[in-house]
């Protein structure tokens, strides 16, 4: 019996201390960083090399959009003739337009013409800004630093040309070189009453006409 005693005793004492531990939250020191902190430290030690680096980002992300240039532009010829035509506007509608009852208030099928309902604010000039003599024209028409002119570009530079005219220029998308059958440049693009009338103005020919 004093055997059993003289074992258990220990037992007892060991286990008291665990629970006294336990109990009173005993902590301990934690090996890792704060992750924070490590984050700090590192830009800390590493600030120049991070700085050139995003300005290397910098640059290359100006870089991508000063020389931005569709890929998808239509190719187009200078005007060998002064032309005027008049393109149909006319819209199909592509599929029935329902309203809050379901009920059907444009078929498929439906045509309209846009110009029926609403007025463009400016003419359309598309150049090709490659182009110096274009360029020229330009300036020479009083078609820059207006804004009753929008200046669209079949080609060139959307930057460096808009520096150069000192005002923002826009590229000649195909949906609008489609739509207004586009083909030579320079072209005048003029909305007259409900119809769009198309100038294409000949630069090397004898006579120009501007409008």
């Amino acid at each position: 019996m004093k055997i059993i005693i003289f074992f258990l005793v220990p037992i007892f004492l060991f286990s008291s201390t665990l629970v006294k531990k336990y109990e009173t939250g005993e902590t301990f020191q934690f090996a890792e960083k704060d992750m924070l902190e490590e984050i700090k430290n590192h830009i800390e030690n590493n600030r120049t090399q991070i700085e050139n680096k995003l300005e290397e980002y910098k640059k290359v992300a100006k870089e991508k959009v000063n020389n931005y240039k569709p890929a998808d532009l239509k190719k187009l010829t200078p005007a060998i003739k002064n032309n005027t035509f008049y393109p149909d506007m006319t819209y199909t509608n592509p599929n029935n337009v329902y309203d809050n009852n379901g009920n059907i208030i444009y078929p498929k099928g439906f045509q309209f013409n846009p110009l029926d309902y609403q007025t463009l604010p400016y003419k359309m000039i598309v150049i090709d800004g490659n182009s110096k003599a274009q360029l020229d024209w330009l300036v020479e028409n009083n078609y820059i630093d207006n804004m009753k002119y929008m200046i669209l570009l079949s080609d060139g530079n959307y930057q460096e040309v808009g520096e150069k005219l000192k005002q923002p220029v826009f590229y000649a998308m195909p949906k609008i070189t489609e739509k207004f059958n586009i083909e030579h440049t320079p072209s005048v693009i003029t909305q007259i009453g409900n119809k769009m009338e198309v100038k294409e103005i000949c630069l090397s020919c004898k006579e120009e006409v501007k409008k």
